[in-house]
């Protein structure tokens, strides 16, 4: 049986930072190439290194002149952008979200799936990421308002779905208790890219580009409160391990005041590319993952290059990661330390770290939700 959707509109929150949401976004546009997409905002300079072939469709605040400095507070407008939103032209309507896209509002013809990433974890979670800013004072206060409202609307987009999917299982609980609805697990995948062989040479250009150590530990993330990239800070400040911190965020002053002064801690912000990223994934002895995240492609991808993974004991982590075989468990700052401490890389067979990223390669996630979308459209 042939996938047949008919036109397809894909929903994204907005897209003004590369991120997990928008590598599965690309994933599943491997399947529906036609699709096109909607979102509140795009900043082009966020995407310099993906290549989106589909037309992207933007709200009213494209056209706002301070449109990316106010991005992180456009939640308000959400309601108006997504439920504002055309789509009547389209039989099929995939929402893509860890946020607000699945407010948009389907007609009784059209199916709407529901891909989610997680509740809005700033509605949810109590996650504000502004502990950075002189303006914290003022935004809490406000958020606490804003919020109220907000989830009432979140809950209220139940019966605009029409069938729900979870990035793990560790989403689909949370999905049951928020929303009182289930949902099917599909894992997302990682390219075939993710396990390629790399030279050790080419390694050593982009150590040597970088201006970092050989020896370090690996941090891949944006910056934001709750992922914890402060745990990682002090427990290399104690240890005197090297710790490497590739991305940017609202979190980054933050994190820089609490490593100033220790030279064993290295921002590289953005890499230039994702196959420096890899380059890096198989230097590190070891990536650190703090968070509590849906799913969590880092530690994935970096486990494709064989690198052990010391996490979070939280979130989906613990769906990928085997204890004891790609790496180890942490609950506070303090055993994060501990384990870093008593850290050998060679305790791991980096074959059976492949072996396991390989279960959750993309291939086997584009076979996942073929099967799924069919079976719902027979």
């Amino acid at each position: 049986m042939s996938l047949n959707l008919g036109r397809v509109a894909v929903i994204a929150d907005q897209m003004t930072a590369f991120g997990g949401a928008d590598r599965e976004m690309l994933s599943l546009l491997k399947l529906i190439p036609d699709a096109d997409i909607f979102t509140i905002l795009f900043n082009p300079n966020g995407y310099k290194n993906v290549e989106i072939r589909q037309k992207i469709y933007t709200s009213f605040v494209q056209k706002s002149p301070f449109k990316y400095k106010l991005s992180k507070h456009l939640k308000v407008l959400n309601p108006i952008v997504y439920e504002g939103f055309d789509l009547r032209e389209y039989d099929t309507i995939i929402s893509i979200s860890a946020g607000p896209a699945k407010g948009i509002i389907p007609s009784l013809k059209q199916i709407h799936i529901a891909m989610v990433m997680t509740p809005p974890r700033a509605l949810w979670d109590h996650e504000l990421n502004v502990r950075a800013s002189r303006l914290k004072n003022i935004y809490k206060p406000i958020s606490i308002v804003l919020n109220n409202y907000l989830r009432l609307w979140d809950v209220s987009l139940v019966p605009r779905v029409d069938h729900w999917i979870a990035n793990s299982e560790f989403i689909a609980k949370k999905i049951s208790k928020r929303y009182g609805v289930e949902s099917k697990v599909i894992y997302p995948g990682i390219d075939n890219k993710y396990f390629e062989e790399i030279k050790q040479d080419e390694i050593d250009e982009v150590v040597l580009k970088y201006k970092i150590p050989k020896d370090f530990v690996l941090v891949v993330s944006r910056l934001y409160d709750y992922k914890r990239v402060d745990w990682a800070v002090r427990s290399c400040i104690k240890t005197g391990d090297n710790l490497v911190i590739a991305g940017k965020g609202p979190d980054y002053k933050y994190i820089k005041k609490l490593a100033k002064g220790h030279k064993n801690i290295y921002f590289i912000g953005f890499l230039d590319s994702d196959r420096e990223v890899r380059m890096l994934y198989k230097q590190a002895k070891v990536l650190l993952f703090c968070g509590i995240e849906d799913f969590g492609l880092i530690p994935v991808e970096a486990m494709a290059q064989g690198t052990p993974i010391l996490a979070y004991k939280e979130g989906g982590v613990t769906e990928t990661v085997l204890d004891s075989i790609c790496g180890e468990f942490f609950l506070s700052n303090d055993e994060l330390t501990c384990l870093l401490k008593d850290f050998d890389k060679k305790r791991y067979n980096r074959a059976k770290i492949i072996d396991r990223a390989r279960e959750f390669s993309e291939s086997i996630f584009l076979e996942n939700i073929n099967q799924y979308l069919k079976q719902i459209n027979a």
